[in-house]
């Protein structure tokens, strides 16, 4: 099938009905901007009733900043931080403004700061010695494992929110302002004999017209394009989009060590020693942690010499579990925390660990674009373990896209087919280090 040409793009303008298969932060902003504009009847479509548990956008808290060193996705977020503040707005509730440090050897806090100068950003971001960083925010980076670093970037406009909550006050909006929420599990899209997008099926048979599709699908983008379309190379992602894994996990503080560490910043450490997030504590003194560290799991069998990567079935694989996958997995969540938190949480038990699926492209920027093989069939994945802080004003983007009129330098970096230059990664952090079913990680006991 030829590739839709730009004199006759894919575009949402004159449809009058649309589904979203998915509804994590990508799928439920775009439903709310679409059901705000009023001139398309919205289906949203997902397996749970509220936000999906599974899904990457689903979580205790996730990291909110702006401090990118790419300028495309700083300007985006310097739209978004207003709306987190907004004391009137939907967001605020669960935004934390605690700021956050990194503690990072490369060059990414200097870029920021240019990148700051360059939009002419008001950002009070700056570097602190180390000792000033042990002896500041109650002492609670006092043990940190810093290494040889002499100097700490901080951002005190940054902080974290509390993600599925926000989350489902999004979903909630999108369903008072018209939007029609469906409870299913979507086994493929449908096509019309042109080869345009026209519906889904839904496990049990049930088939859902509408004039077009949305996939909103994060980590099972691949396999449910694949199960859509199992002849037709064209409609593949290939390695444009991979399933990817990384680790959460989290330990509670009571007493005085809660006290200590309410409302201390977050903190990304990229050193060898530590590698992972400390996200903040919530009320319940629940403290979060992220290891940096992402993984695949190449396991369908796509007919060639490779497999391809795909979020477990298995909810123990998706969900919060009380026991570390393996001792492998274990042992590099205590190197993190420890290396995060030092000595103050030498007695702190890990009580629960997720993997949380996403979906990555090769330079972590989003891909939000209408697929240039099948109309009226359109994409909005790709977060890279980055794209939730983007909730407030991502629908906005997406609307765009579908409408055709995304600004050509957003609709380039997120295309299905990228102009040559694109080789900056806009999230440095989270490569994959391994694949699961080959690396032994699940499987040491």
């Amino acid at each position: 099938m030829a590739v839709i040409s730009e004199a006759d793009p894919s575009t949402i303008k004159d449809a009058k009905s649309i589904i979203i298969v998915g509804a994590g932060n990508f799928g439920s902003a775009t439903a709310l901007d679409l059901a705000r504009k009023g001139d398309i009847q919205v289906t949203l479509i997902d397996t749970t009733p509220q936000a999906n548990p599974r899904a990457a956008s689903h979580d205790v808290n996730k990291i909110v900043r702006d401090d990118y060193a790419d300028e495309l996705y700083m300007k985006t977020m310097l739209r978004a931080m207003p709306q987190w503040r907004d004391p009137g707005g939907m967001y605020a509730p669960y935004f934390h403004e605690v700021g956050m440090l990194r503690a990072d050897p490369g060059t990414h806090g200097d870029k920021v700061l240019r990148a700051y100068e360059r939009l002419g950003a008001d950002s009070r971001a700056t570097w602190l010695s180390v000792d000033e960083v042990r002896g500041r925010f109650n002492g609670a980076f006092a043990d940190t494992h810093f290494g040889d670093l002499d100097k700490i970037f901080y951002n005190p406009n940054c902080g974290w929110a509390e993600a599925d909550k926000a989350l489902n006050a999004v979903l909630e909006a999108a369903r008072k302002a018209g939007v029609t929420y469906v409870q299913g599990t979507v086994e493929k899209v449908l096509f019309d004999p042109s080869g345009a997008a026209k519906g889904v099926l839904l496990k049990g048979g049930e088939e859902l017209d509408a004039d077009a599709v949305l996939l909103a699908t994060g980590a099972r983008t691949p396999a449910l394009l694949l199960d859509s379309g199992p002849h037709r190379p064209d409609l593949q992602v290939g390695d444009r989009l991979i399933a990817t894994g990384a680790m959460s996990f989290t330990g509670t503080l009571s007493g005085a060590k809660k006290e200590k560490y309410t409302n201390v910043p977050v903190c990304k450490n990229v050193l060898p020693g530590v590698k992972g997030e400390s996200m903040g504590m919530t009320a319940d003194g629940t403290i979060k942690f992220n290891c940096d560290m992402a993984f695949v799991n190449r396991k369908r069998d796509v007919g060639g010499p490779s497999k391809m990567s795909v979020a477990p079935e298995d909810l123990a694989y998706g969900t919060w579990r009380e026991d570390a996958f393996s001792p492998k997995f274990k042992a590099r969540a205590l190197m993190t925390m420890r290396g995060l938190y030092g000595r103050d949480v030498e007695d702190v038990e890990i009580e629960k660990f997720r993997m949380c699926w996403d979906a990555t492209t090769p330079t972590h920027d989003f891909l939000i674009t209408p697929h240039p093989h099948a109309r009226r069939l359109f994409l909005a994945t790709g977060g890279s373990f980055h794209g939730w802080k983007f909730l407030p004003v991502i629908g906005e983007y997406i609307g765009k896209m579908l409408l055709g009129t995304l600004d050509k330098e957003y609709a380039e970096r997120w295309a299905w087919y990228k102009p040559d230059g694109y080789g900056n990664r806009a999230n440095t952090t989270y490569d994959i280090e391994l694949d699961l079913p080959t690396s032994g990680w699940l499987n040491d006991k």
